[in-house]
């Protein structure tokens, strides 16, 4: 038999091109448009594209993502994002005698809070270890003596335990307590998470007449 020569072997070639290899030619005509610049399609699978481009299988720049949440939060819960940053009123110290201290500003950093006085008075009481007494005022005056730093410490701590909301980080509470468990708990207005509390513990109590006659009662 004859071997073809290069001029019969170009022409098979010629002819093999010409003919209708259905998908294949189709596939191959595609790619030849895509590497000349002609095609369609501007995003790949796996690329960065711009978010009206995205498909199902590519990837969503951060910055795209975090707008979407920010507009989803502004939509559906527009109190979120409209929340004005808590300011505490710094405590108001100062010294009465050699041997006690008054917290002046008591009342106002309490109503600040929406706590109740005795309520965080209880508190100061524990923490501190000291006797205290609150006058018509709204003053708070402890048995002993403070600066202002420990008291404003103390009162941080106080709103972290029963005024910050866990879920949401906002001060914006209210304390309500179950009228069958008997339980107290913390309730946000902002997102509307609750938790419940322990009780304040009991702190410094100092001994009077009245104390020491029921523990004299109580021996006999």
């Amino acid at each position: 038999a004859k071997m073809p020569d290069d001029d019969d072997v170009e022409t098979m070639e010629e002819e093999l091109d010409d003919l209708d290899l259905g998908m294949d030619k189709k596939k191959k005509s595609k790619k030849k448009d895509d590497d000349e610049g002609g095609g369609s399609r501007a995003v790949t699978s796996g690329s960065w594209a711009a978010p009206t481009e995205l498909g199902p299988n590519d990837i969503y720049p951060y910055a795209d993502i975090l707008q979407r949440i920010y507009d989803a939060l502004a939509e559906k819960n527009p109190e979120l994002m409209g929340g004005k940053k808590f300011t505490m009123i710094p405590p108001q110290v100062a010294r009465e005698g050699s041997k006690k201290t008054v917290f002046v500003n008591f009342k106002d950093v309490c109503r600040r809070m929406s706590r109740t006085m005795e309520h965080v008075m209880s508190y100061l009481n524990s923490e501190l270890g000291v006797a205290c007494s609150l006058d018509p005022e709204g003053k708070l005056t402890f048995k002993g003596i403070f600066k202002p730093k420990q008291i404003e410490s103390v009162v941080r701590k106080y709103m972290l335990a029963y005024v910050q909301c866990q879920m949401c980080k906002s001060f914006d509470s209210q304390l309500t307590k179950d009228s069958v468990t008997r339980l107290t708990f913390i309730e946000c207005k902002r997102c509307q998470a609750k938790r419940s509390i322990q009780a304040v513990v009991q702190g410094y109590h100092a001994t009077n007449k009245a104390d020491r006659k029921a523990a004299k009662a109580a021996k006999s």
